[in-house]
């Protein structure tokens, strides 16, 4: 499933024919530059927040100062009031802080809403004229790669890092600059490539150059991490731009240049015409972003979704996956999918997203075990087959049958003082078979369960 902006280059052609003339960031209207942005799948808390800083930054990456604003809030069915006015509260606190004025806007309530939608529009003036790039020019990073990325799975990152706003307001004092663009989806790699793709130039860069938050998950693609709060500076050879950042406080890097006509950005000789998606993405809703233990289930999921075979071991009640916080006393200290990952013609499908609260059975295994043993913080559930406990066992996890008896009987062996990393018991009245396996984070049960099913697939082939 595709998630994420359009194509630019095909949004171009379009808007084109139509007679529009578009401008990277911001489009110019009598006089005022306007950006509009959606702030969907963060904490409600954030909307408000991240609803004015999107459109605003476009702006002041354009080279204007934000001074109008509006704000359109579209909220699923039975959405609590007092909830939708903190996150008006919010939006209006951050329009006063940057001296934009709240002019407007729209507030409801409606059926095919799944999450909040906080939409904005921001008009400014601009302070100064942006310029296109030449060869040669000189390409800056103005902060630093993945800080949005650590964010996302519960690193301690400030709110203000989780914005490009203020560095851009400052950067429109700075000589030699010629334009700046916000890093939002598709990473530092995407938005070098709307710039390419807008001005139709190449441009070069050299990864050794590109700083990365040492609070970054090291996943993928590194130029692809979500890296919001970081800016692309785009300057005349000799702007000593760096020297001017270094004076205001702030992070800049030389990262490359820009190249000849034509489209794509060469990192160390490698030619990208599209950015590598970022399985962060997956992170992206309410009750994921910024929450460490239901970004890790989000993550684990994701890959045991990708894990060839596995559809075999998925119990009828479908399959979950759990993490706890530190000390958890009660279910909803823990993270689970809400409506587990099931069985389809079409191979395995996520029903839902991460929330703690979300499976009691597995609250209850963990919090058994996590007395015991704090490191003990995830498990997983699946069909205890016969050939998947024997290749658990050539992996040197130490397996034990428990007596299908209570409502948990893999919690209630736990409690009993049975001490395993994978618990099963066969079928019982009103309980299907079940295999149980513990570990200390999310990423070690996808790591075991591909290893697991390798194991498994090697034997089918020597067979």
């Amino acid at each position: 499933m595709e998630v994420g902006k359009l194509s630019l280059a095909a949004v171009l052609r379009e808007l084109e024919e139509a007679g529009v003339r578009l401008e990277l960031d911001a489009n110019e209207v009598d006089g005022l530059l306007a950006a509009v942005n959606p702030a969907v799948g963060v904490p409600d808390e954030l909307l408000g927040f991240f609803a004015f800083h999107y459109s605003a930054s476009n702006v002041a990456a354009a080279f204007g100062r934000p001074e109008f604003a509006l704000l359109d809030l579209v909220l699923p069915p039975g959405y609590p009031e007092d909830k939708a006015f903190s996150i008006i509260r919010s939006f209006a606190s951050e329009c006063r802080k940057y001296g934009a004025r709240l002019v407007g806007g729209h507030t409801g309530r409606y059926e095919g809403a799944e999450y909040p939608i906080a939409s904005s529009a921001v008009m400014g003036r601009r302070v100064r004229v942006r310029r296109p790039p030449a060869e040669g020019d000189a390409v800056y990073l103005v902060g630093v790669v993945g800080t949005e990325a650590a964010w996302l799975t519960g690193a301690g990152v400030g709110l203000e890092e989780l914005t490009p706003l203020p560095k851009a307001l400052r950067l429109h004092g700075a000589e030699g600059l010629k334009l700046l663009h916000d890093v939002s989806e598709g990473g530092l790699l995407g938005a070098l490539l709307e710039i390419s793709t807008f001005y139709r130039c190449t441009i070069i860069v050299e990864r050794g150059g590109v700083p990365v938050d040492p609070r970054a998950p090291r996943l993928g693609e590194p130029l692809s991490l979500p890296s919001y709060g970081a800016l692309v500076a785009v300057a005349e050879e000799g702007s000593r731009l760096e020297d001017f950042c270094s004076r205001e406080g702030l992070d800049c890097s030389w990262i490359g240049r820009v190249g000849g006509p034509g489209a794509g950005v060469e990192v160390d000789g490698v030619v990208f015409t599209t950015a590598p998606p970022s399985e962060l993405v997956a992170l992206y809703a309410p009750t994921v972003a910024g929450r460490e233990e239901a970004a890790a289930v989000a993550l684990a999921a994701s890959r045991l979704l990708r894990l060839r075979g596995l559809e075999r071991f998925v119990p009828e009640v479908g399959m979950n996956i759990a993490y706890t916080k530190p000390g958890a006393r009660v279910e909803e200290d823990v993270a689970a999918i809400e409506g587990r990952i099931i069985r389809t013609v079409r191979g395995l499908k996520l029903c839902g997203k991460p929330a703690y609260g979300a499976s009691r059975h597995l609250a209850r295994v963990l919090i058994e075990a996590a007395r015991r043993d704090p490191r003990r913080r995830a498990a997983v559930n699946l069909r205890p087959s016969p050939e998947l406990l024997d290749a658990l066992r050539r992996l040197g996890l130490k397996v034990v049958e428990a007596e299908a008896r209570g409502a948990c009987p893999v919690a209630e062996a736990i409690a009993a003082g049975v001490e395993a990393d994978a618990y099963f018991y066969e079928a019982a009245p009103g309980l299907e078979p079940s295999l149980v396996i513990i570990a200390d984070s999310p990423a070690s049960l996808a790591e075991l369960l591909e290893r697991a099913l390798s194991l498994l697939s090697r034997k089918a082939d020597i067979a």
